[in-house]
């Protein structure tokens, strides 16, 4: 799997990459520190560090990858203005921080790849994601995009790990969609990452555009010739996992999988610790959904069962917009 994803780190890239302090701020639901983190000797990550408004001694820590820390901690990181209610279940950040969790919110590639003027000048559609991968290959050519995707992830871990308010022991990553994948990976690999919650990424290679050039591209059909699909990376890391599922992931495409890696857990003499929320209700996740898999990653974190108090006021401001 190592050599399948490949890699961008160079030999004398290894250990905490460097982060430099970019701003700190405070919002009316979290505190906030914005870095600014190499990746490789060419390219940087923004992460977004949220710490609970009033934090005492250590608690757990989540790594929340995207596209960018926007679309996860629900505020404009340029303006400090809360984003608009009608995607109140998608920040997976601010709800985290809200239950009394560390967060590092982390921009994905190709934001992080590509220059503000190469982005400006990619053409509309995908041609952003399509001159990313092609600057990927460029740059590293035996990388593919997921495999820079799970290495700029686990490199966001360390400045996680890193802070004095955080239990390193108890760290988890959660995504969604493209997230959802990079959360899968990242938690797969990554000791470090001792539970992952992904929502409706394409856990099945048919579910899901894998074999576009921005994830496996021409790669994946050898992958597959060789035998390579998800559940052996469930069943040998053996970490806990919930899936939330809705349009990319149901009971149909996901469960064998699943089932396959309860297999090999079985034998290993590994507890089911693999859960899937089937909500059938489309790609955003549902707040049943949701709340399903806070209490879930609570017990795995050894964090307080939560209270959805605030959870239950971004509903009813959902709600209020029909979305």
């Amino acid at each position: 799997w190592a050599e399948a994803l490949g890699s961008p780190a160079s030999p004398s890239f290894v250990g905490a990459p460097p982060a430099e302090l970019i701003e700190a701020f405070e919002t009316p639901d979290f505190k906030a520190q914005l870095f600014r983190q190499q990746t490789d000797k060419l390219t940087w990550q923004r992460i977004l560090l949220m710490k609970p408004k009033r934090l005492e001694g250590r608690t757990a820590g989540v790594v929340v990858p995207f596209y960018d820390p926007d679309r996860m901690c629900g505020y404009d990181l340029k303006t400090k203005q809360r984003l608009g209610p009608e995607r109140n279940t998608a920040f997976f950040a601010l709800h985290l921080v809200r239950q009394g969790y560390v967060v590092a919110a982390v921009e994905a590639y190709p934001y992080n790849l590509l220059t503000s003027e190469e982005q400006a000048a990619s053409k509309g559609g995908m041609g952003l994601w399509r001159d990313a991968a092609a600057k990927l290959t460029r740059q590293h050519p035996r990388c593919t995009g997921m495999g820079k995707l799970t290495h700029d992830t686990r490199l966001a871990t360390y400045l996680l790990a890193a802070d004095p308010q955080v239990d390193a022991a108890r760290l988890g990553v959660m995504g969604h969609s493209l997230g959802g994948k990079m959360a899968f990976y990242a938690g797969c690999v990554d000791p470090r990452l001792r539970a992952i919650v992904a929502s409706d990424f394409g856990l099945a290679w048919d579910s899901s555009n894998w074999g576009d050039p921005w994830y496996f591209g021409a790669k994946l059909k050898g992958m597959r010739a060789q035998g390579l699909s998800h559940e052996q990376l469930l069943a040998v890391g053996s970490k806990p996992f919930f899936l939330i599922a809705g349009q990319y992931d149901s009971q149909a495409s996901a469960g064998p999988l699943l089932e396959e890696a309860r297999k090999v857990r079985a034998l290993q003499g590994q507890g089911d610790s693999l859960v899937m929320y089937d909500h059938h209700a489309g790609h955003q996740p549902t707040w049943p959904s949701l709340k399903a898999a806070y209490a879930w990653l609570a017990r795995q974190l050894a964090m307080p069962a939560p209270d959805f108090a605030y959870l239950d006021l971004l509903a009813e401001e959902q709600a209020k917009v029909g979305k």
